[in-house]
């Protein structure tokens, strides 16, 4: 036996009894205007009545929603009023039953129209939040313009006009208050005003300029002027139409922003990256973005797993990687109850990219701190190496050259006389070897005094060292200490290995954020290799941010070019 299969048929919901109730208002409020139709012609009482049976619908829509019981109930109420206007028509007189029921338009049709209008307001209730208000101000505006439309026509036109923009109206008014009721966000009144006003505003421009034209065209002795003014009429609107548009979208941006980022707007943002002296600076070029972009007054990034205090008014988005808190988004709207829905939507939308550039610039930042972290113990270990050298070794060299020295006296070899050179040129070595390590000239933080000292002590025997400072040189002394090392180690390496006469040394910082050292000596040339202390160099410069580039110049010597951040430890 194969297995049993099992069918699952979804059960039917039943239609409530309010969807039910509102149907049957429906039926009844339109039997007036039914009967209407039984006669050569719909008499104008019946025209009136035509529009009260679209509340029912409304209703049955509201209730089978299960939202808005209340008002559910009114507007079916409100859908029973042309039955009871026949009744009270039928109840009076001895005229015509629809002479007499549109006797009763005439007179209560607006009355009752403004009572229809009170009971929906009171029905949907107030609250004094935004929505509430602008739901209370679009029923408030529709019911002015049936009002004044019905006032117009009454004045101008027969009854059975009137009639029909009276039924206009009210199938507009339960349209627009299902429209309201059902939705979560509305629009700000003046936007629909603004996009009328750019309609109307292209139709006078353009009806103005056809009449000119057809003034023009009849003066003229044209042949068919009506066609030259329609013709003028719709190229004029159509285009005064992209103007009209173009003033509305400004009008919207500097509402809620641009809504989108363009590449050029990213261009812009990230143009000075690799200038920025601290990678946290990229956070306040991202909350600039998200300010251009959405319209808010002020916006914030802040880095962390813990959400920080969020100020009176403000409103805080996670910014979540993975599952992980990287950031806070704090955004500051320009309407005390919250940023507008299309606002909030446009935040969402970029929420994810800002969530990554915060994961990155926290990366940079712990780069950053572990690059601080190895300068340290490299400080550490370097004072090792200096409290050795100097406690160590210095005191050997310096018994070795006085026993030399004393031996010398009595005894003038050429041997000793080499040797005690030899240990002079190796005890000035190990000087200037301490002196990189700890360069106590910088202790006054005076860079450029302690690096006129450190070039004066290479001059001499035939060697010269021309120095050239641009700019201020006022940095963090790990900065410093970087400058001055790569100062020493470059006059070193011209003179000792490059067999160099002259070396010029030049130390900027005209580029804002940055100082440069360049070394440039006239010696042998040729391709390098670097050393223990140029890959020392380079590591030190690599590990503030810097580069260091050492190649030939082009017609003798060698060029040490460094270029280091200026910023301080974050």
């Amino acid at each position: 036996m194969g297995p049993v299969s099992s069918v699952v048929v979804p059960s039917a919901r039943g239609v409530s009894p309010g969807v039910l109730a509102a149907g049957f208002t429906v039926a009844l409020g339109a039997l007036p205007t039914l009967l209407g139709f039984s006669e050569s012609s719909v008499p104008t009482g019946a025209l009136y009545g035509a529009g009260w049976p679209v509340f029912g619908v409304a209703a049955a829509l509201l209730l089978d929603r299960g939202r808005d019981t209340r008002l559910g109930v009114v507007l079916a109420v409100l859908a029973l009023v042309p039955t009871l206007v026949v009744a009270v028509a039928l109840s009076t007189g001895d005229l015509p039953v629809w002479v007499r029921v549109e006797r009763v338009w005439q007179s209560q049709g607006v009355v009752l129209f403004l009572a229809a209008s009170v009971a929906i307001v009171s029905a949907a209730g107030f609250t004094p939040d935004r929505l509430s208000r602008r739901r209370l101000s679009w029923l408030l505006l529709w019911s002015a313009l049936v009002l004044a439309a019905v006032s117009v026509a009454h004045a101008t036109v027969d009854p059975r006009t009137v009639a029909v923009v009276m039924t206009l109206g009210l199938w507009g008014l339960a349209g627009l208050v299902v429209r309201l009721a059902t939705a979560t966000d509305l629009r700000p009144l003046d936007e629909p005003l603004v996009d009328v006003a750019a309609g109307v505003l292209t139709l006078v421009i353009g009806a103005s300029v056809g009449v000119l034209v057809g003034i023009a065209a009849t003066r003229a002795g044209i042949p068919a002027p009506e066609l030259s003014a329609a013709f003028a009429t719709v190229t004029s609107a159509a285009v005064a139409w992209p103007a009209a548009r173009w003033v509305r979208r400004s009008w919207i941006e500097r509402r809620y922003g641009t809504g989108a980022l363009t590449p050029a707007d990213v261009e812009a943002i990230t143009a000075d990256l690799h200038h920025l002296r601290d990678p946290r600076e990229l956070l306040g070029k991202a909350a600039h973005m998200v300010a251009a972009c959405s319209g808010h007054c002020e916006v914030t990034l802040v880095l962390g797993e813990d959400g920080p205090d969020v100020p009176p008014g403000w409103v805080e988005h996670p910014l979540l990687i993975g599952g992980d808190r990287v950031g806070t988004l704090l955004l500051d709207p320009a309407d005390p109850e919250g940023p507008e829905p299309r606002q909030a939507r446009i935040v969402e939308q970029l929420v994810p990219t800002i969530a990554l550039v915060s994961r990155a610039v926290g990366l940079a930042v712990e780069a950053e701190h572990a690059r601080q972290d190895v300068a340290r113990e490299r400080d550490a270990e370097r004072a090792r190496i200096l409290g050795d050298l100097h406690d160590g070794l210095g005191p050997v060299l310096a018994g070795m050259s006085m026993r030399v020295q004393a031996e010398l006296r009595t005894n003038p070899t050429p041997l000793l006389r080499s040797l005690s050179t030899q240990l002079a040129e190796s005890r000035g070595d190990l000087r200037r070897i301490v002196a990189g390590l700890s360069p106590s000239a910088l202790d006054d933080a005076d860079l450029p005094g302690a690096l006129a000292r450190l070039v004066d002590t290479f001059d001499g025997d035939g060697r010269q060292v021309a120095m050239e400072v641009v700019g201020d040189l006022a940095m963090p002394t790990v900065v410093a200490v970087a400058v001055y090392r790569s100062v020493a180690e470059g006059v070193t390496n011209a003179f000792r290995h490059g067999r160099a006469g002259h070396v010029a040394v030049r130390v900027s910082t005209a580029d804002a954020g940055h100082v440069c050292v360049d070394v440039r000596d006239d010696g042998r040339g040729g391709p390098v290799a670097p050393g223990v202390g140029l890959t020392s160099l380079r590591r030190r410069a690599e590990q503030l941010g810097g580069s260091l580039v050492v190649e030939p110049c082009p017609v003798a010597g060698v060029l040490l070019h460094v270029e280091l951040p200026t910023r301080g430890p974050a």
